[in-house]
């Protein structure tokens, strides 16, 4: 594996040798990964450099602040590029269907923060170090001096998204990764000419009417189960068609329930098809990446996803079944 200062120089030559550049994240984009993913396109296109930040079908309507000028494609199995940067994901379980641009890239780099599972996305070109709280906050280490020289106006869209990538993955400076780094590197962004209240704003209150209806409804699922230590809420494809939303339009309502007392961990089941459910799970006592895992997901120690085939009892019952494990063990 490379160090920073490797991958800068790598990168810059590749990108100057390359007649197409992919930029992509994991499955079911979120605020670090896929924020990050914009920074770079930005960063690239101050330089003269043209890129494609390949997307599945989906809502990104929570991203629209960021997405100004961003050149999104989606993903089919025609395209392919002759340099692809994949970030805040390093296992080919997390890249769906998209797994095979890895394999058709000419070159390859990747970035990203989480520990090493699943199959590994194999690279010569690779930086994987959990101690940052974000990809967003690797990127900017490794080119930090690229982006300080930048105008005015490309040095403040590459500083939100990369201050997005914290108030995602902190959940606002909030969760167990903010540590004293989190916030040297949120002063450094800010400086970049960021207003960090509107991007707090944008990011986490701007949902309309019938998402907030979406939210209350899964609230009310709220169920406490393995005597009381577990809370578990679900949202079936019938709160979406009654609210005219998609789910992957709301941020992730396991925040609305972080803070309730006497519980060891949160499980909220998603129903995004028929028999099919995205599972996240978040502790600060257990190893719900270990559980993740065994279902093909992934993520950090204290906040995981999966995507489990089932319905909802059995999903229910058999995530609940791999959690009392932990419990029992602890």
């Amino acid at each position: 594996m490379m160090n920073l200062i490797e991958i800068r120089e790598s990168f810059w030559q590749a990108t100057s040798a390359s007649a197409s550049i992919g930029i992509m994240s994991h499955i079911e984009p979120d605020g670090d990964g896929f924020a990050a993913s914009l920074a770079l396109q930005e960063l690239l296109r101050a330089r003269g450099y043209q890129s494609e930040v390949v997307v599945d079908e989906g809502d990104l309507g929570r991203f629209a602040h960021l997405m100004g000028a961003a050149k999104l494609t989606t993903y089919s199995s025609s395209i392919s590029y002759e340099m692809l940067v994949v970030m805040d994901c390093n296992s080919y379980d997390r890249l769906g269907d998209r797994a095979e641009l890895v394999q058709k890239a000419g070159k390859l780099f990747l970035l990203d923060h989480h520990i090493p599972e699943g199959r590994l996305i194999e690279t010569d070109c690779s930086f994987i170090d959990k101690s940052f709280a974000t990809v967003g906050l690797i990127l900017f280490e490794t080119f930090r001096e690229d982006i300080l020289v930048l105008d005015e106006a490309a040095r403040i869209q590459v500083g939100n998204c990369l201050y997005t990538t914290i108030l995602n993955d902190t959940n606002n400076f909030v969760n167990a990764n903010t540590n004293p780094d989190v916030f040297r590197y949120a002063a450094e962004i800010t400086e970049l000419g960021i207003k960090p209240h509107e991007l707090y704003k944008a990011f986490f209150l701007n949902q309309s009417s019938g998402e907030m209806r979406y939210v209350g409804q899964s609230l009310a699922t709220i169920e406490l189960h393995l005597d009381g230590r577990i809370l578990v809420l679900y949202s079936d494809l019938a709160m979406q068609e009654e609210n005219h939303i998609q789910a992957d339009s709301i941020m992730s309502i396991t925040r609305y329930v972080q803070g309730v007392k006497d519980i060891e961990g949160i499980v909220y089941l998603r129903e995004d098809a028929p028999g099919e459910f995205k599972v996240s799970m978040r502790s600060v006592h257990l190893d719900v990446n270990k559980v993740a895992r065994k279902y093909g997901g992934g993520g950090h120690r204290s906040a995981s996803g999966c995507q489990v085939k089932g319905e909802l009892e059995e999903v229910r019952r058999q995530i609940l079944s791999d959690l009392a494990e932990q419990l029992h063990s602890n």
